[in-house]
C-alpha cells in the first residue's frame, strides 16, 4: 500500500493542530471523535490515531476547516 508522505512540519497533534487553525482544542477533538468530520481524511491516510494521540496532517486540517 502506498501511503502519503509528509514532512514532520506538516504533521500535528490535536493540540498543535487546533493552535495552528486557531480553533478550540475541544472543537477539534469533537470533530474527530463525535462528529466524524475527518472520516474521509482518515480513509486517505491523512489522519491517524496512535495510542491516545491523534496525528493530523496540515492537508487534512485545510480540507476540513479551509485554507488560511
Amino acid at each position: 500500500m502506498n501511503e502519503p508522505r509528509f514532512p514532520l512540519s506538516e504533521i500535528f497533534t490535536a493540540s498543535t493542530g487546533s493552535k495552528y487553525k486557531g480553533i478550540p482544542y475541544s472543537t477539534l477533538k469533537d470533530d474527530l471523535n463525535r462528529y466524524h468530520k475527518f472520516k474521509e481524511q482518515i480513509e486517505k491516510g491523512l489522519v491517524k490515531k496512535e495510542g491516545n494521540v491523534w496525528l493530523i496532517t496540515k492537508q487534512a486540517l485545510e480540507e476540513v476547516y479551509g485554507d488560511d
